[in-house]
């Protein structure tokens, strides 16, 4: 027999105290004055003789209560033969997102019974077991193995947080911590289908043994503002525009007249009504017909039940500034840029001849145009990769003859070659899946829209760039590096070469490549688990020290400049959904909002038996709750043996009703 806290063993020394009871009280005797003592002498011994028992009885009693008891807190077994054989390393994952704070039983979240699991785990391992836990903040260090207690105190500390992570990050992160030697990993979450698509990436190592443990919601209905933009992309004080709010319904049932509120400064300004079919979306809008000045913090919130954690969205409505637009043309005459870029309210144009171009506004500009210059000037190319570097747009738009060295400096990217298509072709009709044409297009089906023909002078491979514009025969026609800052034609805007100047996609398309300029690169909100974010400045020097605060704690990131673009590495895990204030060495204020990742709203789950399917044969065992429950036991049955301190309980209670029916009716 061993035990699992011997130190208490310490305690069999209170053993004396119902001997020093016995000792001094039930010893002391009474004297009682008689006439005829003689008469009772033989009274006195058989008396005597039966109160001596009584105490022996009640001391020995007692004596065995303290005993059993003292041996119930030390916790004795019998050792398990299949103790020695159990692995000593346990990797746990704790999935701690928010979409966890959904119901698995009624008043219980799947984050407080994943906490209860964890806690069933580490207390089924020996002492002396080594452990590492991973949460979705990446806070916990992985470098060294923690002892149970060393867990069990993280495991109070451990909060929900915002941060999304596929399943791809975690396991990587688990996985570059592993050491040679054989243990137990356990994977508790709600194994969600939108954090969880990539499984399949997941290589089970024979060596090791794997236990996933799902924990399935009582509903996977929610609703929740999949995202916001603006009808159109320039907010200008006193111009129409209007807010586009897409819903999105995970549930089987539609919603009918759902309410939502538009909130200006703490201010209620606008409501806004959607009916949501089952398993579907839909889009509202909310005009904005009232007064704005500057930055104009604003909050979308809605009543749904049980999962609330997304139930208001954060946006900044930030007054447009205009557009400093540079063409730099080879004739003097009106091109198609000088008529997309034309509006006095939103564009700030001039155009110049390559031959008479003053240098000081190149400096000056938001985005340069290089239309149709087949030769610019070394000093001239110098200068623009300069201003390249430090953060402006620039569209290069090719000759009829154009120089490939100069358009290989500007764009290196694309590495251009010459092509000289004889052929029209037809453009592709725009992805949408990509980020570039999101919300541009209100009739998702661009499929049916009759695209542009367009002649080439320069190709390029479509893997080295971002692609925006293809044509038929999948060569590229426009395309953008991956920061979205130097976009490259394929040909010149002229007719002899594209149609698609008088197509109705070049305005869209012109206008939100001046959008994602430095002077409009003000997103409307961002997510909680973006690192880096990326604010344009009109000056800036190099001293100055940036915080972050949201009225109720401060947050130093890191930061860095670049040209006239501050660049802030935010820490994920501390940002929570809301508002935060960049003070500007100006006197003004960034207004910097944050949401929850919408992936996290979608609570649609991988089931037992998808999960059964997808690791069926290897070394992967899926345990719902009521598995779980037996297996733990069983692993604590096999790493302490048979438990005794049940036993060691009720015969401490035996002893105890002895001692007290001795007392009452042994006269």
């Amino acid at each position: 027999m061993s035990f699992l806290y011997p130190q208490f063993l310490y305690g069999l020394a209170a053993l004396s105290i119902p001997v020093i009871i016995h000792l001094f009280n039930f010893r002391r005797t009474k004297k009682i004055y008689f006439s005829n003592s003689s008469f009772l002498q033989q009274v006195k011994d058989s008396k005597s003789a039966k109160q001596k028992l009584k105490h022996l009885l009640i001391m020995l009693s007692r004596m065995l209560f303290l005993f059993f008891l003292i041996l119930a807190f030390a916790q004795p077994f019998i050792p398990s033969e299949e103790v020695d054989q159990q692995k000593g390393l346990v990797y746990l994952y704790l999935d701690n997102s928010l979409s966890m704070s959904n119901q698995v039983a009624n008043n219980l979240s799947a984050f407080d019974q994943a906490i209860q699991n964890v806690d069933r785990i580490v207390q089924s391992y020996p002492d002396d077991a080594r452990f590492k836990l991973l949460t979705n903040d990446f806070s916990s260090p992985l470098r060294v193995f923690r002892s149970k207690n060393e867990i069990l105190d993280m495991l109070t500390e451990v909060k929900q947080t915002g941060v999304h992570r596929s399943f791809e990050e975690i396991w990587n992160r688990l996985h570059n911590q592993v050491s040679s030697a054989s243990a137990d990993w356990y994977f508790i979450s709600d194994f969600q289908k939108a954090t969880f698509e990539d499984l399949e990436t997941f290589s089970a190592d024979s060596s090791q043994q794997y236990y996933f443990v799902p924990l399935a919601f009582n509903s996977t209905a929610n609703v929740f503002i999949d995202s916001v933009y603006l009808k159109t992309p320039f907010l200008i004080a006193n111009d129409q525009n209007s807010i586009v709010i897409r819903v999105r319904n995970t549930g089987d049932a539609p919603v009918k007249d759902l309410v939502i509120t538009l909130a200006i400064d703490n201010k209620q300004v606008a409501n806004a009504g959607v009916d949501l079919p089952a398993h579907g979306e839909a889009l509202t809008e909310i005009t904005l017909n009232f007064p704005l000045d500057g930055n104009n913090p604003a909050k979308l919130s809605f009543e749904e039940f049980p999962v609330s954690f997304d139930n208001e969205f954060y946006f900044n409505l930030n007054l447009s500034q205009r557009v400093s637009v540079l063409e730099i043309k080879q004739e003097q005459v009106t091109t198609s840029i000088a008529s997309v870029y034309g509006n006095k309210k939103l564009f700030d144009f001039s155009s110049f001849h390559v031959n008479n171009l003053d240098y000081s506004t190149v400096n000056q500009a938001d985005l340069v145009v290089l239309n149709s210059v087949d030769q610019l000037p070394p000093s001239l190319i110098d200068r623009l990769t300069e201003l390249i570097d430090t953060g402006t747009s620039m569209i290069v738009i090719p000759g009829s003859d154009p120089d490939l060295i100069s358009i290989q400096r500007l764009a290196p990217y694309a590495a251009a070659t010459a092509s000289r298509d004889s052929l029209w072709i037809s453009l592709e009709a725009p992805a949408l899946e990509n980020p570039f044409f999101r919300n541009i297009f209100e009739d998702q089906k661009t499929e049916l829209i009759a695209m542009p023909r367009i002649k080439r002078v320069l190709d390029w491979s479509p893997q080295r760039a971002a692609n925006l514009l293809i044509a038929k025969n999948g060569r590229p026609y426009l395309s953008s590096d991956f920061s979205a800052q130097v976009y490259l034609f394929a040909s010149p805007l002229s007719t002899e070469y594209t149609s698609l100047t008088q197509h109705a996609v070049f305005v869209p398309v012109m206008y939100k490549i001046a959008a994602q300029s430095k002077a409009f690169d003000r997103r409307l909100y961002h997510t909680t688990d973006e690192q880096i974010i990326k604010v344009a400045l009109d000056s800036i020097g190099g001293n100055e020290f940036f915080t972050m605060t949201n009225n109720e704690e401060e947050i130093i990131p890191t930061q860095r400049i670049l040209g006239k673009e501050l660049i802030l590495e935010v820490p994920s895990d501390v940002i929570r959904p809301g508002f935060y204030y960049l003070n500007l060495p100006t006197g003004s204020v960034e207004i910097i909002p944050y949401n929850n990742n919408s992936l996290e709203s979608r609570l649609e789950q991988y089931n037992l038996d998808e999960l059964t399917v997808k690791f069926a044969g290897s070394n992967v065992t899926i345990l719902d709750q009521g598995d779980f429950d037996r297996y733990t036991d069983q692993v604590l049955q096999a790493n302490t043996g048979v438990p005794l301190w049940k036993y060691a309980v009720v015969l401490a209670l035996l002893f105890l009703l002895t001692e007290v029916l001795l007392i009452r009716f042994l006269k």
